[in-house]
């Protein structure tokens, strides 16, 4: 059974306040009452001893009458239940031994009877006081009545009882200030770091007491305090890495977007410079048949100008319909357009960063794909994350097979799209080297990278979770075997 703070605390008092009181009832009445018969068995002893000392003297004397006066130094004592004057005789046996005989000689009262060999008991205390004269050996025996100490020994258990019920009445008083003065401020102390845990900085607990808990509290607050700016430090700071990381993939994006429009820009150059050519030899030309061929060459080459410059527009175009969107807006996108543009854009956006890296790209584009609703400046990073990632990784194992010496297998990244139920899916799987499955569940948290330091915030994937699973209520997803590949599912519902 879970005992809480104040329970331990009332189980504390009680405990306390029960071993006091087992000592009050208990133990002290009968400690009393012990030194009360002590007492009086020393009185009646001391008395005994008196009333003999004036019986010695008295037959020591001869006066018989001073017997009496010993005798009647406790008549008059309340506790008084007989006094008596025992002669003892000492006889011979005929074996040789001796025996001892008592005698009544006088009692007091004169109708009571005693019988010489009576002892103590509840009731009573005897009391025996030997003497020896020349005239008579004797004793005297003192019988004392304990009524008195047994009406002590009651108030002694009715006080003691009384007492105990005050000590306990003062306990359960005493337990439950303690328990509301230490409890209360520290389950508010414990409700308030719960809060705290689920996220809540701004929590403060009430600390006016100067004791250690006041103490405590004061501790706790300045904790939550220092924890908030922490908190406003880390998150400034993470804002800026994702801002980094932004940067970074905006970077890698623009310099395929240059690559990708420097294309179809060389090609209207050349053309251009080529139809300026055919022009000026066309104007010197008499031949009307070599005129005909000019012109039906620079008709061509127009016809080439047109479709690269819109080529080019048709790259502008779909980057502006991507910046267009207000943040956070679904807007209905052709996702096998999107997932064309940025697969090349990635392409050579790695291409720009590094001359020597090359890759094959399988593009499996579903035919009847329905337009989906995506916020396009989101989500294309995701698949930009997501390719950069890919290619990295083939190229990653490419060039560590070739030194190792072995025979490299080709870097391939295929990306797919097709319908699955109420879905529409998109898988990027390369076969690059693989995640361990040490790791596998460790890869969508913040700041978590397998890139060397540099090459890599971890922020990555984390925001692409971040992006479909918040912002687009998808799914994503990794399969990978080690040393093999990996394949990255994103799911958004249609």
């Amino acid at each position: 059974m879970k005992l809480t703070l104040k329970s331990k605390i009332w189980f504390t008092m009680l405990s306390i306040v029960l071993m006091f009181a087992f000592f009050i009832l208990v133990y002290f009445p009968n400690q009393q009452e012990k030194s009360l018969l002590r007492n009086f068995n020393t009185e009646v002893q001391n008395l005994s001893g008196t009333v003999a000392l004036g019986v010695k003297i008295a037959l020591t004397e001869q006066n018989f009458e001073g017997v009496e006066t010993a005798l009647d130094f406790v008549k008059q004592n309340h506790h008084l239940r007989f006094v008596s004057l025992v002669q003892v005789d000492s006889t011979k046996n005929t074996d040789g031994t001796w025996s001892v005989k008592k005698t009544v000689f006088k009692t007091y009262p004169d109708a009571f009877t005693v019988d010489v060999k009576a002892e103590s008991n509840d009731s009573i205390i005897i009391k025996h006081s030997a003497f020896s004269t020349p005239i008579m050996k004797g004793e005297i025996m003192l019988g004392m009545s304990t009524e008195e100490i047994t009406a002590s020994k009651q108030q002694i258990r009715s006080t003691s009882l009384i007492v105990c019920f005050i000590v306990l009445a003062i306990g359960i008083v005493i337990g439950f200030i303690l328990a509301r003065h230490i409890s209360v401020p520290v389950l508010a102390l414990r409700d308030a770091a719960l809060k705290v845990g689920q996220g809540d900085r701004t929590q403060q607990v009430q600390s006016t007491s100067k004791d250690e808990i006041g103490q405590l509290g004061q501790a706790f607050n300045k904790m939550v305090r220092d924890l908030e700016l922490a908190e406003s430090e880390r998150k400034a700071a993470q804002e800026q890495l994702i801002q980094s990381e932004k940067m970074a993939s905006l970077g890698q994006m623009t310099a395929g977007i240059a690559h990708e429009i420097k294309n179809p820009l060389n090609f209207v150059n050349n053309f251009s410079k080529l139809s300026l050519e055919l022009m000026s030899e066309m104007e010197t030309e008499e031949d009307e048949e070599e005129k005909k061929f000019l012109l039906d060459s620079i008709k061509s080459n127009m016809a080439k100008i047109n479709h690269h410059g819109k080529r080019a527009d048709s790259i502008v175009a779909t980057m502006l319909q991507h910046s267009r969107g207000a943040a956070g807006t679904l807007i209905p996108c052709d996702l096998n357009q999107l997932c064309d543009e940025y697969t090349d854009l990635a392409y050579h956006g790695m291409r720009a960063t590094s001359q020597e890296f090359n890759s094959s790209i399988v593009k499996d584009f579903a035919k009847e794909m329905p337009p989906v609703n995506l916020i396009p400046q989101e989500f294309s990073r995701v698949i930009l994350n997501l390719l950069n990632n890919a290619f990295y990784a083939v190229n990653e194992r490419y060039v560590k097979q070739l030194a190792e010496g072995k025979q490299p297998e080709g870097p391939e990244v295929r990306i797919k799209t097709e319908i699955v139920g109420n879905y529409a899916t998109i898988r990027i799987r390369d076969n690059g080297s693989g995640i361990p499955e040490t790791i596998k569940n460790k890869i969508f948290e913040p700041f978590f990278t397998t890139k060397p330091t540099g090459k890599g915030t971890g922020l990555g994937l984390s925001l692409s979770y971040d992006i479909m699973t918040k912002e687009h209520q998808g799914k994503m997803s990794v399969t990978s075997e080690e040393g093999t590949f990996t394949e990255f599912c994103l799911e958004l519902p249609i």
